[in-house]
């Protein structure tokens, strides 16, 4: 399945200065994307598409974040997002004390993607990451969505 290609950062809730979420936009070729403050409990972005796509798997590299949650829209409405992917765990507490887990690969087939979401085509992807375990700056090292 070839990659989406994405077109541009639309929002950012909270970005290092180092590490921007624009970084996203290269596959992690770049750098990756962190929060600008280890106390931000919640962070999200969103990331307009080239063009609207069907999203039928995710592959996401860690950066200490312990759940994802992928949401999906629409830029002639880019308030309404639909949940593809629920809230799913990246690092549990244990990993997040043994410092295991930080930047481990997670891949999302279609079984693990909202089936009526994922079957519709999108423009925009939210990303929400969280961290409640740790103090520390988290994000995504990449995210690479495939149709």
């Amino acid at each position: 399945m070839p990659p989406i290609k994405l077109k541009k950062v639309v929002s950012v809730s909270s970005e290092d200065s180092n590490h921007q979420a624009e970084n996203l936009l290269d596959y992690g070729f770049r750098t990756k994307w962190k929060c600008k403050s280890a106390s931000d409990k919640e962070i999200s972005v969103v990331i307009e598409l080239e063009k609207p796509s069907k999203i039928l798997s995710v592959d996401i590299c860690n950066e200490n974040s312990a759940f994802i949650e992928i949401l999906v829209g629409r830029s002639e409405s880019p308030a309404d997002f639909e949940v593809l992917l629920k809230k799913s765990t990246l690092m549990t507490a244990e990993d997040a004390k043994t410092g295991k887990g930080v930047n481990n690969n997670k891949y999302f087939t279609s079984d693990a993607l909202c089936t009526k979401i994922r079957d519709e085509r999108w423009d925009l992807v939210k990303l929400v990451c969280s961290q409640p375990y740790l103090s520390t700056q988290y994000g995504l090292s990449f995210v690479v969505f495939s149709d």
